[in-house]
Order: structure tokens, then sequence, then C-alpha cells
């Protein structure tokens, strides 16, 4: 049991403190409420819980739903000349390398759909097409059918 710093009496419950020409006294209810004008309030501190941000299932990246064309090569080396811009201010307006952008130019490197993004802003061509818009101009306009086993025995009938 504790006892008031100021008047000596038991406290019950709690004990408050207060803090009285530069010391902190633990006083009972009567005490603190005459000398309490600056009243300390004791925090205890108590373990956070810090729990784990809730996964979320991964989404597919936006760039991902774009694929470059395929005559890239030949479409930026034209617009960067009919721009009249060498190749040097080009790459060093893009923040890449000239010989990056001589690679590209030459089809040797594929550029990222980050720089095709920034190609496109720069020279104001159409370097990005949606994935699946790619897939169905690649595919020759209709499904992309297999060999079956009716067309083998055709082939065999036709000998």
């Amino acid at each position: 049991m504790e006892y008031c710093d100021i008047c000596g009496a038991p406290i019950e419950g709690r004990p408050y403190v207060i803090k009285l020409d530069n010391a902190v006294l633990h006083v009972c209810r009567r005490c603190a409420a005459l000398y309490g004008t600056n009243v300390v309030e004791e925090r205890q501190e108590q373990p956070r819980r810090v729990s784990p941000p809730p996964k979320r299932p991964p989404q597919p990246r936006q760039e991902s739903r774009y694929e470059i064309i395929e005559d890239y090569a030949e479409v930026i080396k034209s617009a960067r000349e009919s721009m009249g811009l060498t190749r040097e201010a080009l790459a060093s307006y893009l923040g890449v390398k000239e010989s990056v952008l001589r690679r590209i130019e030459s089809g040797q490197l594929m550029p990222d759909i980050q720089l095709a993004k920034k190609l496109e802003k720069a020279l104001g061509v159409k370097l990005l097409v949606p994935a699946q818009q790619a897939e169905e101009s690649s595919s020759g306009g209709g499904p992309k059918r297999g060999l079956t086993l009716g067309d083998v025995a055709e082939l065999r009938d036709e000998e």
C-alpha cells in the first residue's frame, strides 16, 4: 500500500501524480485536489501490436498489358530524322545513353515499356499496342488451327 507524499495518509486505489515545485509526488485524491494545479498523469506504456498489412493478391502490372510494335526501329528512326534531331539530342532528352538509342534504332535492343512511352511522347508516334490486339494481329486474322486427325486421314486418302 502506498502513502500520500504530502499528508502521509494511506492511498486507496490508484495514486495521483502531481508536480509541485519541480518535484513529482504521489498523492491521495484530497491532496491532488488541493495542490494539484499541475497534475501529471502517469502513462503506462502498453506494448503496441503491429500487425502486418493485409496481403493483396498480385495484380497484373499496367505496363505488361502493352506490347511494342514489330517495326519499332524504323518508326523511331524515321520520326527522329523527320524532326531533325540527332541521336545525341534525343538520347539526352530521354535520359538514356546514345548507344542505347542507336541499338534501339538498329533493332538490336527492344525498349522497355517505360522507355517506349517516353519515345512516344517525345516523337509523337505510336509504339505500344494492347497485348490482346498484338496477339490478334500476329495470328493472321482467324484462330490458329493445328493439324487434326481428320486432316491426316484426308492426306492419306489423297495419296
